[in-house]
């Protein structure tokens, strides 16, 4: 299927190159008269100062992977050793390997004998005919080399201001040739698109490297043993160890050569582009759309980069609490099939397919970690329940919050005081696992909980840091809503309704630890504690609340006295009731709490935390309400920035 959802994206698209062709840098260019004569020397096409065009112009180009020993060259446009049989000038000022001359000797003769064929197939192409003038004449061995060249460098050729290799005979002939090189002997029908036709023995042509990264390694990491990066083959059985029956090539995985061709260039073309594909640590996405109307943007987009009025204009179409899409899909089916007898106007029914696919390579073979074939409507609707289950409540402007996957990957890193900021992708510090940000995806495509190690990674980042702040607490929403409690709803603000023992005891503490900052800031607005209760409590507060609660509770005693000896008697009252109401309903003190409750505790902390932000909010607008001051600091945490 995922062979078949590239082709018809290859069908489907405007943007897709001629069969066998692909955009390289073409480093050399020639233009010829009519009758062969070069119009001048080579023309360096690269411009050092552009990063788009170091290596040369960027055009489209025959394309065809060499399996042979043999010498295969391109129709017209290929590298110096092809079209002007000259090998690479010797290192160090040495000579130049005999070996390598008569290999450019060689792979010449091949290249002028193709040129030769196409010139006598299509004696209109008046391109073909200056080509073949220019080659027979040995012009090449005329014309001046440049100082630093390299035989691998693509070299082009043009007849009057056109290249030779873009004409439309060319692009028949060139295709012409790539399906006989690569088509095997045998008739069958072909596993990709269900039609007879002629199979292939290996695919065309690979995935350019680098787009594919290698399997287990951050591409992000500073560190100079990262794997050099390589072509990548959809498929390939070049060993009988590796093949059914001990059968070698794609035998067992009959696959015709329009089917092969199109599926690497459409995945090829997918990867290159910033609209259709993602790096994700050691794996990367792409996805496109199949039967949808022009300009329908993939939903998968908000979830990279998220912006607000599209994602409420996505909740508003897409209930997340409504039948599954099947169902729905079904309904409106029925009445398609019901219009002619019913004489009511049938429903339209969407035929539009979101397709995704997630992709490692192990060396120089593709590794296939996910793939997603589903209905558009179920695709956005699986993002809107994405949202949905991360918001989080900014307490400061009470408005609902969201962000990107690259924001909650970052959350899982370490916490940067000195900085104010996580520390970023690829740094070992970090202590980030590579796979969060692929589990993270995965939960929001396939609306999957994300795994339980995410979880403890969490809380121990939590815990060492003591930092949290916006993703931090969707992260925890997140896992809370699908990992932990999936029966029942947990709300984006404080809930005063959920008694449990964790999430109580997570208020609790937020309760003493305002407690404490509001009684010192008594002494002075500028005061800072040299250690705050989260300092030194939080850790152990978060695991074993039995072991640290009654220490605080009794040293809140002396902050509630200091209040009331500044005149704050209506604020001590406020603090006395919220820690003895909370008190109350946490007995029996819980003496552990497992990863679920650990993170319930966090839920509750934070959910009180931006309780007292939001009426420090309020307070700033209504003078004279009797609430709890909140830190500058504080305030810039809660709001994530």
């Amino acid at each position: 299927m995922f062979l078949t959802r590239l082709r018809e994206f290859a069908e489907s698209s405007d943007a897709m190159p001629p069969p066998f062709h692909a955009r390289r840098s073409i480093r050399w260019m020639l233009d010829l008269h009519l009758d062969g004569r070069p119009d001048g020397e080579l023309v360096d096409l690269a411009v050092p100062d552009e990063p788009a065009r170091r290596n040369g112009k960027r055009e489209l180009v025959p394309n065809l992977q060499r399996s042979s020993p043999a010498p295969q060259p391109m129709l017209a446009c290929d590298d110096l050793k092809n079209a002007l049989g000259w090998p690479s000038s010797g290192k160090g000022g040495r000579p130049t390997d005999p070996k390598d001359l008569e290999r450019a000797r060689l792979c010449h003769a091949a290249f002028t004998t193709l040129v030769a064929e196409w010139a006598e197939a299509s004696p209109r192409d008046r391109g073909a005919g200056a080509l073949l003038a220019f080659l027979r004449n040995d012009a090449q061995q005329h014309l001046t080399r440049p100082d630093k060249y390299s035989s691998s460098d693509l070299v082009a050729f043009r007849v009057h201001g056109r290249f030779v290799h873009l004409s439309p005979a060319a692009k028949r002939r060139w295709t012409h040739i790539a399906t006989r090189r690569k088509a095997s002997e045998d008739q069958g029908m072909c596993l990709v698109c269900g039609t007879t036709g002629q199979l292939i023995d290996t695919f065309p042509r690979q995935v350019t490297a680098g787009l594919i990264p290698a399997m287990g390694f951050d591409p992000d990491s500073r560190s100079k043993n990262r794997p050099q990066p390589n072509s990548v083959a959809l498929a390939s059985v070049n060993k009988e160890s590796m093949g059914f029956d001990l059968k070698t090539q794609l035998t067992h995985s009959p696959i015709c050569v329009s089917c092969a061709e199109a599926s690497v260039a459409a995945l090829d073309h997918l990867l290159r582009s910033r609209d259709h594909s993602r790096r994700i640590g050691d794996t990367a996405l792409t996805w496109w759309l199949l039967h949808a109307e022009p300009g329908t943007d993939a939903p998968i987009q908000l979830v990279f980069e998220p912006d607000e009025a599209a994602i409420d204009a996505l909740l508003a179409e897409t209930p997340t609490t409504s039948a599954p899409e099947p169902v729905w899909l079904v309904k409106k089916a029925g009445t398609i099939i019901d219009a002619p007898k019913s004489g009511r106007e049938p429903g339209r029914v969407g035929t539009s397919l979101f397709c995704a696919a997630a992709m490692s390579a192990n060396k120089t073979r593709l590794v296939l970690r996910d793939w997603i074939d589903v209905p558009l409507p179920a695709a956005k609707q699986a993002v809107a329940r994405w949202f949905v289950d991360h918001s989080v409540l900014d307490p400061w402007t009470g408005t609902t919050r969201r962000f990107s996957l690259y924001r909650l990957t970052m959350a899982f890193g370490r916490w940067d005081r000195q900085r104010g900021t996580y520390l970023p992708l690829g740094d070992p510090g970090a202590h980030r696992p590579l796979w969060a940000q692929r589990d993270l995806l995965a939960a929001a495509l396939h609306e999957n909980p994300p795994p339980v190690t995410l979880a403890h990674h969490l809380v121990q980042r939590l815990r060492a840091d003591r930092h949290l702040d916006g993703p931090r607490q969707a992260l925890l929403k997140l896992l809370i809503r699908r990992t932990f409690r999936l029966d029942k709803e947990t709300r984006l603000a404080l809930d005063e309704t959920d008694d449990t023992p964790a999430y109580l005891a997570g208020r609790l503490f937020a309760v003493l630890e305002s407690l404490q900052y509001t009684a010192t800031r008594l002494d002075s607005k500028d005061k800072k504690l040299n250690t705050t209760l989260a300092d030194r409590y939080l850790a152990a507060a978060s695991t074993s609340p039995a072991r640290v609660v009654p220490e605080l509770l009794r040293g809140s005693q002396a902050h509630l006295k200091k209040l009331r000896s500044r005149n704050r008697d209506g604020l001590a009252v406020h603090y006395a009731k919220q820690r003895d109401d909370l008190s109350a309903r946490l007995k029996p003190i819980p003496l552990a709490l497992g990863l679920a409750d650990q993170c319930f505790w966090f839920n509750g902390y934070a959910d009180q935390r931006n309780h007292f932000f939001a009426l420090a909010a309020a307070r700033g607008q209504r003078a004279g309400d009797n609430v709890p001051a909140i830190p500058d600091t504080d305030a810039e945490q809660a709001t994530g920035n």
